[in-house]
């Protein structure tokens, strides 16, 4: 991985090839190049956090660019190399400039939180509440299913699909902020490996998003609790977007400790496993990250650390 980092920086060409290759197989070669479009985002991003924001422009453009041109020779839809740029290359080119200016991780989380949420009040200001979009997309998606003899009662429950279809639109924005943090956090791991190894796991393990952003978000989810109807549920997807960044935390205070205790690999392995399994576990890890804005845990074991030597 560093001498493949080493070669996106060495020019602008390099990291050109890099970006365009990994996103015209994203569309090309599905569903396993469906992953290297985070690649692909992630060479813009360490163009920029390694170089600077207008080179990491330059990047962006050109390879989309050429992805463009490629896809048109071919006759695949342009329209959706376009739309994989949008989403994905160019909120990281952001959230990445971000990073580059104030050297802040939680700065450039919240500004990958603010465009989903941007994202969201766009969809509901010029469409209204989509719900009823997505539950005719369930219903059709359970027809097709019938008719080729499979049965899934989850899809033929009414109740649930209602109740899903209220939440898609923040599920689909806050997997959008997702993947732009873990192209952000690529990036930033490989910049530590070419300029200061171990960085990444300092910046890492001290993450934090401070007060403010902590209340707002808690705000959030107390007005998708104590409200109803369409004001109800664009809290409730709001909040889900801003408790992305908080999953990082959650797990920057889990590996902190673990290593703090002393434990091995094979701890994180199974805490890995645990939210791969058990979707539940990742708005436990979501709150533990949000509670420690106020409780700090690595802070109070430090301290509890300090007063027993």
């Amino acid at each position: 991985m560093k001498a493949l980092a080493a070669y996106i920086v060495s020019g602008r060409w390099q990291a050109v090839l890099v970006a365009t290759l990994s996103g015209a197989l994203t569309v090309l070669a599905p569903p396993f190049g469906s992953m290297l479009n985070y690649l692909a985002a992630a060479v813009v991003a360490l163009v920029t956090l390694h170089i600077g924001a207008l080179a990491g422009l330059q990047v962006m453009v050109i390879a989309t660019a050429i992805m463009l041109l490629l896809f048109q020779l071919l006759g695949e839809q342009t329209l959706v190399a376009l739309v994989l740029v949008l989403m994905l290359w160019l909120p990281c080119w952001m959230t990445a400039t971000v990073l580059q200016r104030t050297n802040n991780m939680g700065q450039a989380l919240k500004a990958a939180a603010l465009f989903g949420a941007c994202l969201l009040l766009l969809v509901f200001g010029l469409y209204g509440n989509p719900a009823a979009w997505w539950l005719e997309q369930l219903q059709q998606v359970e027809a097709t299913l019938a008719e080729a003899g499979l049965s899934f009662p989850a899809l033929a429950d009414e109740q649930l699909l209602q109740e899903v279809s209220a939440l898609m639109t923040g599920v689909v924005f806050a997997s959008l902020v997702i993947g732009v943090t873990a192209s952000l956090q690529l990036a930033r791991w490989w910049q530590s490996v070419l300029v200061h190894p171990g960085a990444f796991r300092d910046e890492f393990y001290e993450l934090r998003l401070g007060f403010t952003n902590g209340l707002v978000t808690l705000a959030i989810m107390l007005v998708a609790r104590f409200t109803q109807a369409t004001v109800s549920e664009f809290a409730s997807q709001l909040a889900m977007i801003m408790l992305v960044p908080y999953l990082l935390v959650g797990l920057a205070v889990i590996h902190s400790l673990l290593r703090r205790a002393g434990r091995g690999a094979g701890w994180l392995v199974a805490v890995y496993v645990l939210l791969a399994v058990v979707p539940q576990a990742t708005l436990l890890l979501a709150a533990g990250g949000l509670l420690d804005t106020w409780i700090d845990f690595r802070r109070r074991l430090a301290r509890d650390e300090g007063s027993t030597d």
